[in-house]
This record gives structure tokens, C-alpha cells and sequence, in this order.
């Protein structure tokens, strides 16, 4: 192993920290060979955001800043690479479907290690679903439940039943799906697997979900044992996570150097995304980020800079991600006795006439002139128009139409009083509060846009952005809010929508505009639970197209979330860095483990560029 203490040269790093780099493949230990070009150890990679992970703990309620700071410590069986649009082997070497399509065998790479040491098994596989998918008795009611609630159960039942699964041997793992799951290759890579040494105790215990919070990291990162690329050297709460090299990560190029090749991978946190994109557009980050990318009204100043700091800024087309506005519908009362949601404007939230209605009066495309400078443009359905191969263009569209919206709030019952305020059949006034995240500028400039769109109807919104992680809580556990709005992505559903099946599912606790619910509300929300189990259950590519063609229809219909632009990504990374690979859609960092620095002209390359991808110039 090569050992390296340097000093970072950040001002608030106190003391020097160590940094060791894998050795070659010991005997018996099944690296995979990164066909890449071979580079050299050194360097530090840095990164900045605005937002800090809440967890390290992959079973912990998820968000995406968390979930992308998950991904540099922890790895799946399998891999998606973006740059083929299909799983590669990653923990698991290789596997075979049986013959009935439900009957999946796993064969795990043999003599790897968890990044303390500790010898990786199937016995690690099999606790890291059991932390997914086990069940207890509840002792009221006597129904099964999941011991620890978490999306990954939701994204793996099938008709009301949960996947299965077993050990073979310490190095095979076989994995049962109850009906036959299209996907389930692609879905598995979302499933992060956990060292059974380290947590098996907080599992048997019942403390599992607050396990390796952002608080392990600060006082004692090694305990956050991965099998991913990084470790965590150290937690500056307000300031940067340092990373350090996996000692014991399972790729090596082909030299028999060990990846990843940078000493120190930081990501430092500021305030605002304003202050992101300044720190890398004068240089003083290597990739410019996500979430969330380049804004479009950045690109512009930012492309300026890029010859002055040697950097390029690609334009990766409409983000497949979504951005939408949804109304709190969750019936009922909190434990203190208090209606979630006021009876009165829960009866305006649920009126599908009303929310159309809403939808029609939101000037979207002002907000893409507006907001974007016309680098962006209104989303039309659930499945947008960054991913061309599921989206349906035929479903029913939302122009700017406030006279259309007034016809439509009428035949809801509503009416205007003297002063134009649009009151119920109760003449309670229409008005509601709307929370978004207070670190993202476009979120609060569209909000803007929206309250004066709604106040020409009479409608009165409060505008209030919050803390991102207060935004979780409200919308994950409190359900105390009226509107919200957020941005939705998941790397698997980027490329297929089955990514997002949480987010459809009305059993789900993402089903955002009514989470959890015990059996489906409305016809609609059963249907589209139909169509999901439909096109899970066929690998014809043709009816799975079907079926998402539909389910699209029906959001577009009953407009449970209420759409607003798709934003063309830009994204930029530093020209120094060698075996940086463009992929089609995602993030340019997704093989950042590869990279390594070319400190000469001789040594640098361009990019792989298979997709064109165009470039700002």
C-alpha cells in the first residue's frame, strides 16, 4: 500500500491527515480491471455544494445531497453505467436469470474487503436486504409491517408481495422476485449493501435508521465502513467533507494500481448555489456540480471565464429530472389531534377541477423566459422531455390560460367576492402557504412568479422557503404544510421510469401528495398501480411503453403534481483531469474514481465524447 501524509492546504484543515492507497490485487481477490487509460496516484479533487448530506445511512429517509454523498463510500451488486444504458457487474461478478424469469443467481467477486479490512460475503448481502425487507408483528393490529420503513421495500413489491432471497455459499446469492420484474437488474444498483460487522447490533436492537447520521461522520468517520470507492477522513460541519482513498476498493486498472487515484476528494459546503458557481467558475473547484447542475442563467457568465481557469462547460440537453408543485391531500389527523390539512381546503386540494385550474393560471413559460432566458421549457408530463424514449408527447398540454382557469375554478364552485378574492362555497377566502427550499435561487424566483400568476386569481399564496432539511421533515414525517414545491430525481429513473415507481405507487411513503396510503384513493391512483404491476411483469419493451404512455395520461389529467419547466443541463469540469467519460444523460462526475491528474501538457487528453454532447462555447 502507498501511504501519503500531506497537508491539504484548506484553511480550516487543523492537522494533516493520512491517505492510503490499495496496493495490487492480494491472492484470491477478484479485482475487476477498469478499462481505462492507467494514470498516477496524486491531487485533490474538490467539489462544492450547498447543501450538507443528513445521513450516511442508505435505509435513512432519502435525499439527493445524501444520497450523493452515500455513493462515494458505499456499492451495489451491480453497476449502472450510463455511457452503454445497462448494468455492468459491480459486487457480483456476474450472474444468470432462470428460466421463469424470476430466479436470479449472483456470484460474488471472491477476496474483497470492507474499507476497515473486514472480509466481504454473502452473509453481507443477505443482512443488507434484511435491513430492506424485514418484517415485525405490530401488536395492535397484528399485521406484518417493515421493521424499518425505507423506499427500497416499496421499489421491490410485486403485487403486495416482497422479494426473496438466500445464501447459496459465502460467494452466491439467490434472489426471487414473486412476479416477473422487468427491471430488476437496473433497479438493484439503488440498493446499497451494508456491512453486517458493524451494524447487525443496531439491527437486533431497533436503532438501526439512526445509525452512521451526520454526526458518526464528524466525531468518528471510520465508523462509516463502505465498500464504495472513498472513505471519510473528515466532517467539518458548515465547511467540507474530506475524502481518502478505499484502501481496499475492488477496481484497479491495468497496471495493478488500485483506484481511486486522487489522494483527497473534498466537497466544500457554502451557503448559497450562487456561491457554488463562483467558486468554480474562478477556479477553485474541479466539477461544477450536482445536484443541482449549472443553472441556465449562469452559462453565460460562467462560459466567459472558461478559458481564463481552463475548464469547459457542456450543454447535456433537457433535464430528465422533474420540478413540481403538489398540494398536501393526506387526510386526517397528527397524533396531537391536529387536521394535517384543514378539512375546508383539503376538499379544494382534492378537486381535480382545482388544480387544473392552478395549472392553467402558472405562466410556465414566462418562467422558462424569465428564470431560464429561455434555456429551458414547460414540462408537460411526469416523464418529461429529457428522457425522449419514455416521454409521451400526446398528453394533454397546460398553456398559460388565466380566463380558462377562471372557467374552470367556477365549475369547481368557487366564486370571486367585490375584491376579487376567490372564496369557496363555504367563503372561506382561497389562500395557502407554499414552502421551498431556501438554499435553491430558481425555486424562490419561479415561486414569485407563481403567487402573482395566482393573486390575478384571486388567490392569495405566502411564499415561504425553508431549510432544505425542514422541507424533508415536512413532507417526509410532519405533513404540516399546504404546497410545496421540489425538484425529483433518482439515477435510475433517469433512464427508466421504473426508477421512480416510488413516486407512483400509492402504497409508497414517496408518493408525495398522499403518502402511505393503505389501499389506493381514488380509481385513478388503482389504476396507475395496475399499470405499474403491468409493466413490471413483461419484458416487452413495446407494452411497457404502453403502460407508461397511460400512466403518463392520467397525471396529465388529474394533475396531482403540477408541472413547471424542464431546464437544459449545463455542467463544466476542470481540462486537467484524464478518463473524465461524457455520458448521455447524468452527471459528468459518474466515473470520478477513474480520474487522475495530468500535470504536463503531454499528459492531457479530451474527453470520451460518444454521445456529442455540445459544448458552450
Amino acid at each position: 500500500m502507498l501511504w501519503v501524509l500531506l497537508s491539504l492546504g484548506l484553511a480550516s484543515c487543523a492537522k494533516t491527515l493520512k491517505v492510503v492507497h490499495g496496493g495490487p490485487a492480494e491472492p484470491g481477490e477478484e479485482l475487476e480491471i477498469a478499462k481505462i487509460d492507467p494514470g498516477k496516484y496524486g491531487g485533490t479533487f474538490v467539489m462544492v455544494d450547498s447543501v450538507e448530506p443528513k445521513t450516511f445511512n442508505p435505509d435513512a429517509p432519502p435525499d439527493a445531497y445524501s444520497a450523493a454523498a452515500q455513493a462515494y463510500i458505499f456499492d451495489s451488486l451491480v453497476r449502472y453505467n450510463p455511457m452503454i444504458g445497462g448494468s455492468v457487474p459491480a459486487l457480483a461478478k456476474s450472474w444468470e436469470i432462470g428460466d421463469d424469469k424470476k430466479t436470479y443467481t449472483f456470484h460474488l467477486r471472491q477476496g474483497l474487503k470492507w474499507s476497515d479490512g473486514v472480509p466481504f460475503n454473502a452473509d453481507d448481502v443477505i443482512f443488507s436486504l434484511d435491513c430492506i425487507f424485514a418484517e415485525v408483528t405490530d401488536p395492535k393490529t397484528g399485521e406484518k409491517k417493515l421493521k424499518y420503513p425505507n423506499r427500497g421495500a416499496d421499489d421491490f413489491t410485486f403485487g403486495g408481495k416482497r422479494m426473496q432471497y438466500h445464501k447459496v455459499d459465502d460467494y452466491t446469492v439467490v434472489l426471487y422476485t414473486p412476479e416477473i420484474f422487468s427491471t430488476f437488474i437496473d433497479n438493484l444498483s439503488e440498493i446499497f449493501l451494508l456491512p453486517k460487522h458493524k451494524l447487525q447490533k443496531s439491527f437486533e436492537d431497533g436503532s438501526f435508521l439512526r445509525m452512521w447520521s451526520s454526526q458518526t461522520a464528524i466525531d468518528h468517520p471510520e465508523e462509516i465502513v463502505g465498500m464504495g470507492a472513498y472513505v471519510i477522513l473528515k466532517y467539518q460541519p458548515a465547511e467540507r467533507i474530506v475524502y481518502g482513498p478505499n484502501p481496499h476498493f475492488w477496481r484497479a486498472d491495468s497496471n495493478g494500481q488500485r483506484l481511486p487515484y486522487t489522494d483527497y476528494f473534498v466537497d466544500q459546503f457554502v451557503a448559497t448555489t450562487e456561491t457554488v458557481l463562483l467558486m468554480f467558475a474562478t477556479g477553485q473547484a474541479d466539477y461544477s456540480g450536482g445536484p443541482p447542475f449549472i443553472p441556465a442563467t449562469d452559462v453565460p457568465w460562467i462560459t466567459k471565464n472558461a478559458k481564463l481557469y481552463d475548464y469547459t462547460v457542456y450543454n447535456c440537453g433537457a433535464d430528465p429530472g422533474s420540478r413540481f408543485y403538489w398540494f398536501n391531500e393526506k387526510p386526517g389527523k397528527n397524533k396531537d389531534g391536529k387536521y394535517y390539512v384543514e378539512p375546508y381546503k383539503l376538499a379544494w386540494f382534492t378537486n381535480k377541477l382545482f388544480r387544473q385550474a392552478i395549472m392553467y393560471g402558472f405562466d410556465r413559460a414566462g418562467v422558462a423566459k424569465g428564470v431560464y432566458f429561455g434555456r429551458a421549457e414547460p414540462e408537460e408530463s411526469i416523464l418529461n422531455q429529457g428522457n425522449p424514449k419514455w416521454y409521451n408527447p400526446d398528453v394533454h398540454h397546460y398553456p398559460y390560460d388565466p380566463a380558462k382557469a377562471r372557467e374552470l375554478l367556477k365549475q369547481a364552485g368557487f366564486h370571486w367576492d367585490e375584491h376579487g378574492q376567490l372564496a369557496d362555497v363555504g367563503n372561506h377566502p382561497v389562500e395557502f402557504e407554499l414552502n421551498s427550499n431556501n438554499t435553491v435561487a430558481q425555486l424562490t424566483d419561479m415561486a414569485m412568479i407563481f403567487k402573482k400568476n395566482m393573486q390575478d386569481l384571486g388567490i392569495t399564496v405566502r411564499v415561504t422557503p425553508i431549510d432544505f432539511g425542514a422541507l424533508l421533515r415536512k413532507v417526509d414525517s410532519t405533513f404540516d404544510y399546504e404546497m410545496c414545491v421540489i425538484g425529483w430525481a433518482s439515477s435510475g429513473g433517469a433512464v427508466d421510469p421504473s426508477g421512480n415507481k416510488a413516486l407512483f405507487v400509492s402504497s409508497s411513503e414517496d408518493h408525495l401528495f398522499n403518502p402511505g396510503e393503505e389501499k389506493p384513493a381514488t380509481d385513478w391512483e388503482k389504476r396507475v398501480d395496475d399499470l405499474i404491476n403491468i409493466q413490471e411483469q413483461t419484458f416487452d419493451p413495446v407494452e411497457r411503453r404502453k403502460a407508461f404512455d397511460e400512466i403518463q395520461a392520467i397525471y396529465a389529467e388529474e394533475m396531482p403534481q403540477l408541472y413547471v419547466v424542464s431546464p437544459y443541463i449545463y455542467q463544466a469540469m476542470q481540462n486537467k483531469w484524464r478518463n473524465v467519460r461524457i455520458p448521455p444523460s447524468g452527471y459528468l462526475n459518474w466515473n470520478q474514481e477513474e480520474y487522475w491528474l495530468a500535470t504536463t501538457p503531454a499528459e492531457r487528453k479530451p474527453p470520451e465524447n460518444v454521445a456529442n454532447i455540445k459544448t458552450e462555447q
